[in-house]
């Protein structure tokens, strides 16, 4: 992969506005989100005193970090779609993808190009906006209560925070390669988000419906499902075991992840002008 397509790719995707919001809505959600509760417990302190410091322990690291990654993978999972199928469909929709028809070996290299910004965005959200939802809670309670609320770490925080971080990047990572295989195979940002929301809705309700009901076919569906695989790969995380082997829910996760875009690529590659 050559450096002038990362800048030629990085030129396109830093007009879609699409760009910014991926970066800027979490930020700004995982701010909004920091600040409001901290006000209330900070309140709370005021109110009735430093007796309540036990409750106050839920805001100190790592809590207040994983608050920040779960907003990242409620908005960064359809906002990583629109922005992978709104990158690769604008290819797409103003025909510029035929330009590469007669560069055939690097049509692949083309659809991995807006992988690895779409991926670079899901690492710049994860560490970005679990920093700022922590340092938000801090100056916040600093300012409102007016001493700083507990700051040591539990005994196995950072082992904690790791685990959720390497899920949420899995998750995220999911996410875009799903974006880009149903782009590609409709030929259409427009199409690639309905397939992609809706598969990820499928997979959600799936796995859920294989929880609830053991004795029926989505508990045989479930386990393949990626987010099934990611809840067996926590529990492999902190030390215990799941329902399936970790080789099985490293198998599924890597189909979702590299099988998929490699599998994008592939069509990608074959296809002509009459499609």
């Amino acid at each position: 992969m050559t450096a002038g397509l990362l800048r030629a790719e990085w030129i396109k995707l830093r007009r879609m506005r699409i760009t910014w919001l991926v970066l800027l809505l979490p930020a700004a959600a995982g701010l909004c989100g920091a600040i409001l509760p901290t006000l209330a417990a900070a309140d709370a302190v005021r109110r009735f005193g430093t007796r309540i410091l036990q409750t106050v322990d839920t805001f100190a690291f790592p809590q207040s970090m994983l608050f920040g990654l779960q907003i990242v993978e409620l908005l960064g999972s359809i906002l990583i779609v629109v922005f992978i199928t709104s990158a690769v469909g604008n290819e797409y929709g103003f025909d510029t993808w035929k330009n590469l028809l007669a560069r055939h070996g690097r049509r692949g290299v083309f659809l991995l190009a807006k992988l690895l910004y779409a991926l670079a965005a899901v690492t710049a959200l994860i560490v970005i906006v679990p920093i700022l939802v922590h340092l938000g809670m801090l100056v916040t309670f600093r300012a409102a209560a007016g001493f700083d609320f507990p700051l040591q770490a539990a005994p196995d925080g950072w082992q904690t925070f790791g685990g959720a971080w390497l899920l949420a990047w899995l998750r995220l990572a999911i996410t875009a390669s799903i974006g880009v295989f149903a782009t590609v195979i409709t030929r259409s940002g427009g199409a690639g988000v309905a397939i992609a929301v809706s598969w990820l809705l499928v997979d959600a309700l799936a796995n859920s419906l294989g929880a609830a009901f053991e004795t029926s076919a989505w508990r045989t569906i479930a386990p393949f499902t990626f987010n099934f695989n990611l809840n067996a790969l926590a529990v492999y995380l902190r030390g215990d075991a799941g329902d399936v082997t970790l080789l099985h829910s490293l198998v599924n996760l890597a189909v979702y992840t590299v099988g998929l875009t490699v599998l994008a690529m592939l069509i990608f590659r074959r296809r002509d002008i009459a499609g």
